[in-house]
């Protein structure tokens, strides 16, 4: 359900919105930008590389009004290997990822994030991985790479199963490629819930709205024991933990 907001305020969040925050985030972009291709050639996949990435999402919420909260981080080890996987509320989940994962990851995004302006530039030069999902082919020659990404660069993986953002605020269903790379590699999946993202940024909204946001890390669970027989009782058992977290 999106948030409530008098109409006065409404006006002056349009206001706030064309005269503060596009002109402070176009600039903050392109500093970070400019700062991310010049170390991408000496850090490479180094997590100090990401502090760029991760200083534009926290100077991007700041200016935004947003209030983030975090839940959960004591039960990751940030120098481990997890599959992450989230509900996918806005585009507001992005800068939030890149804000408060202290993991290094990569991106699991469909194709046509790369044809955003800077943002889609920017996930291709820093190895993230572009799935397309109305090819099977192409869409498991993705996953084959997001296995080797981090067999080779000892990374993480952050996903949104459902494919596409929510238009309504509920978790839709999860698609199994998240839970195929887990099965594979044996890789604890980690649920995360994102909650009052999509209050903030609905789909088709173009003015974000001021509120608070909290980010639940869930228990890592366990894929030991994951194969074909039980992957679809572990994709339930994912989402519904991260729906109970959203309540």
């Amino acid at each position: 359900m999106r948030r409530k907001i008098n109409p006065i305020l409404q006006a002056l969040l349009v206001v706030y919105h064309s005269l503060v925050f596009l002109p402070l985030g176009i600039l903050i972009t392109l500093i970070c930008s400019a700062i991310i291709i010049i170390m991408l050639p000496i850090a490479g996949n180094a997590k100090w590389g990401s502090y760029p990435a991760m200083f534009w999402a926290r100077a991007v919420c700041v200016i935004s009004l947003a209030r983030v909260k975090i839940e959960g981080q004591e039960k990751i080890d940030p120098k481990a290997s997890y599959i992450f996987v989230a509900n996918h509320q806005s585009l507001y989940d992005i800068p939030l990822v890149y804000g408060w994962l202290k993991n290094n990851f990569k991106w699991i995004i469909k194709k046509e994030f790369r044809k955003m302006p800077v943002m889609g530039y920017l996930c291709y030069r820093m190895g993230h991985i572009f799935i397309d999902r109305s090819n099977p082919m192409r869409a498991k020659q993705s996953l084959d790479q997001a296995k080797q990404s981090i067999i080779d660069g000892k990374s993480s993986i952050f996903l949104f199963p459902e494919g596409t953002r929510t238009r309504n605020g509920q978790v839709g269903r999860f698609k199994r490629g998240a839970f195929t790379i887990a099965r594979d590699l044996h890789l604890p999946i980690v649920p995360v819930s994102i909650i009052g993202a999509y209050e903030a940024l609905p789909k088709g909204l173009n003015c974000i709205i001021p509120g608070k946001i909290k980010i639940i890390f869930h228990q890592p669970i366990d894929t030991t024991n994951l194969t074909d027989e039980n992957l679809n009782e572990t994709i339930d058992q994912v989402r519904t933990t991260i729906v109970n977290g959203m309540k």
